[in-house]
């Protein structure tokens, strides 16, 4: 990320900017650090609570939300991660201040209508079962249930039809009250439009006094053990995975750890994985690695799908894999391919301008660092191959390694 701008206002809400040349569009979004795992004890609150954002404000009923940006060819939309909750769109920017208008009406001034929140239930319902009838989905949400077992990183971040039904109107009232907040907020733009006008467009639109706010602690992750389940299905395939937790966000293995996932089961063809269980045996059609990182902890993992007959092989071969990392360190040769693919796959990433805004956002609410390009692309050059070596033995360790599969009768 190259050069941005930042702004507070006096009540503590951050509006980051990000200067986008030669376009008519404008990506502008609020990021709230509240996610599934301030839940409490109803899991899905937070993700039932983005869905009532869209339902409800003090002067717009869910037909003039819905309307409002779509009737000028704009878009609206939000999601809720483990940490976050994102509300964002994009429009041409001659209605970039109707955008910034409407998200703001609605993070700060949603009503959460009873009536609208009955019917909602039943649409979150469906999408609950939806990603249960979805294995190679709901079996990522149950690895994490099984590895954070006990901690508030491991409910589902939809929740249950069970928890669902106990959300009520005062529950997401005292969320809003409790986590949506300008100090606990980023706006963030990228927009080729002035700098100055989000400000005044800010200051117009949104209540800028400033407020007592209590920041909310959340409970670090600690105390982990590897555990195994196989689980019988009636799914057509098999479904694995396997991993261990790992680096927190700010951890100053981050970095190297996301260089050693790409050569492992990253996005490309040339991944290790790939080229073994799918490209040499032909056992698995879906096959990847992946790391997620939290503020306070962080979850590798490995997932295939395959036929019952070769799951045990195609795990054998994930396991040789990890092995071979532990164990053989990389060449100069290769290592230098790995950086390479690694640097250009970031530089292409920097070309979608909403990835940027998110980035933005999420990065400054949680508060991480933003490196520019160039910083990114030379720490990554300094890695070298005895730090992947080290971070592979600790993280890929057979002992320390989580398994969980649906076998198919």
């Amino acid at each position: 990320m190259e050069d941005f701008d930042l702004h507070q206002f006096d009540n503590g809400l951050r509006l980051a900017y990000k200067q986008a040349s030669n376009t008519s569009v404008t990506h502008i979004g609020f990021t709230i650090c509240a996610g599934s795992r301030d839940d409490g004890k109803l899991p899905g609150t937070a993700h039932c609570f983005e869905h009532m954002l869209f339902k409800g404000t003090g002067k717009r009923n869910a037909y003039n939300i819905i309307n409002r940006l779509e009737i000028v060819g704009g878009e609206m939309n939000a999601f809720t991660t483990k940490e976050i909750t994102v509300i964002y769109a994009s429009v041409i920017n001659d209605y970039a201040e109707r955008a910034l208008e409407l998200l703001s009406d609605l993070c700060f001034n949603s009503t959460f209508p009873e009536k609208e929140l009955e019917k909602e239930k039943k649409v979150i319902a469906e999408e609950i079962n939806m990603y249960l009838d979805t294995p190679e989905e709901n079996i990522f949400d149950e690895f994490q249930e099984m590895v954070f077992d006990g901690h508030s990183l491991a409910p589902n971040i939809l929740g249950t039809n069970e928890t669902l039904q106990s959300i009520k109107s005062s529950v997401l009232v005292k969320f809003h009250s409790r986590y949506y907040h300008p100090k606990n907020i980023v706006l963030s733009v990228s927009s080729g439009l002035p700098f100055k006008k989000f400000i005044n467009w800010a200051e117009k639109h949104i209540e800028i006094e400033k407020k007592s706010f209590t920041s909310v602690s959340r409970p670090s992750f600690k105390l982990y053990a590897p555990k195994k389940q196989v689980k019988d299905t009636d799914h057509v395939q098999c479904h694995a995975m396997l991993g261990n937790i790992c680096f927190p966000q700010m951890h100053a293995n981050r970095l190297p750890m996301l260089l050693l996932n790409n050569i492992l089961g990253g996005p490309g063809m040339n991944s290790r994985l790939n080229l073994s269980v799918r490209e040499k045996y032909g056992y698995t059609y879906n096959i990847e690695s992946g790391y997620t990182a939290f503020i306070d902890t962080g979850l590798f993992h490995c997932y295939l799908s395959t036929d019952k007959k070769n799951l045990d092989k195609a795990v054998d071969l994930v396991k040789k894999e990890l092995s071979l990392l532990m164990d053989k360190p990389l060449s100069r040769n290769q290592l230098e391919n790995a950086k390479r693919q690694f640097n250009g796959q970031i530089a292409l990433s920097e070309e979608n301008r909403m990835n940027i805004m998110l980035m933005l956002g999420k990065n400054i609410v949680q508060g991480y660092p933003i490196d520019s390009l160039h910083e990114v692309m030379h720490k990554i050059n300094s890695i070298t191959s005895e730090q992947l070596q080290q971070i592979a033995r600790e993280i890929f360790d057979l002992d320390k390694l989580s398994y969980l599969a649906y076998v198919s009768d």
